[in-house]
């Protein structure tokens, strides 16, 4: 009997089995990053440090007295007045524009306590569930930057989990005087993963999110006049040109 034939996998073969290997294991560790849970808070708990390995979510505040002064603001800047608005005027705003979705109404309600055993209650069947339900934007001021948070409901097969994208960064003018003033990211997370690391993929991934999203045609009409942008001491001050006043 002949003994069998036996090849050695060529150089090729080895630099293509090493990059897959790379690229799939690159993969796998991307999507273990992107579900991994993030703790939702509204402040830095003060009785225990945060866990340096975890990702955190902090929500911006809306408390809707101090919110409604917005919509005075709002008349002001749509006249060519330069205004500084805080967090709760931004996210009366962006509620006004996006209301909350029943699922984050649900998301948000406080679970009540168990009381003994009792016999779990049939859910109404609610008929099928989108794929993926876009949550309303929050937004959260610090003394020199902008954070700019979504939560994402995704429904596989009738599992439904969470995706937090965030984001915090800071505004730039344009080379060219005509553009808008843009907000540029100086870090982009998509659950646990470190978006703004992954170089090229970074500018891509924050293009998509911020697609999604239109305000209403008066307020990009309004911020196309903006001559500066700016975040100071928990405030966005927003600048006109002074063209642009009457």
């Amino acid at each position: 009997m002949r003994a069998p034939s036996l090849r050695a996998p060529g150089l090729v073969e080895i630099f293509l089995g090493s990059i897959l290997s790379v690229v799939l294991g690159a993969v796998v560790a991307a999507a273990i990053l992107l579900l991994k849970p993030v703790e939702i808070l509204k402040e830095a708990p003060k009785d225990k440090d945060l866990d340096a390995t975890k990702i955190y979510y902090f929500e911006g505040r809306k408390e809707y007295t101090a919110g409604q002064r917005w919509r005075f603001k709002r008349d002001s800047l749509l006249q060519g007045h330069s205004v500084a608005v805080n967090e709760d005027e931004l996210n009366t705003l962006i509620e006004d524009v996006y209301p909350k979705l029943p699922v984050e109404s649900a998301a948000n309600k406080p679970k009540p306590k168990a009381k003994g055993k009792e016999p779990a209650k049939k859910k109404k069947d609610e008929g099928p569930q989108p794929f993926i339900q876009t949550g309303t934007p929050n937004f959260r001021l610090t003394r020199d930057s902008l954070r700019l948070g979504v939560v994402y409901y995704v429904n596989v097969f009738g599992y439904s989990f969470q995706v937090v994208a965030q984001t915090e960064g800071s505004f730039e003018k344009p080379k060219d005087d005509e553009e808008p003033i843009y907000y540029t990211p100086s870090k982009l997370y998509l659950g646990s993963l470190p978006v703004h690391k992954l170089l090229v993929l970074k500018g891509l991934v924050f293009k998509q999110l911020v697609d999604t999203f239109e305000f209403p045609a008066e307020i990009e009409a309004a911020w196309a006049k903006l001559e500066d942008v700016s975040v100071v001491n928990r405030e966005l001050v927003l600048t006109m040109k002074p063209e642009a006043a009457p």
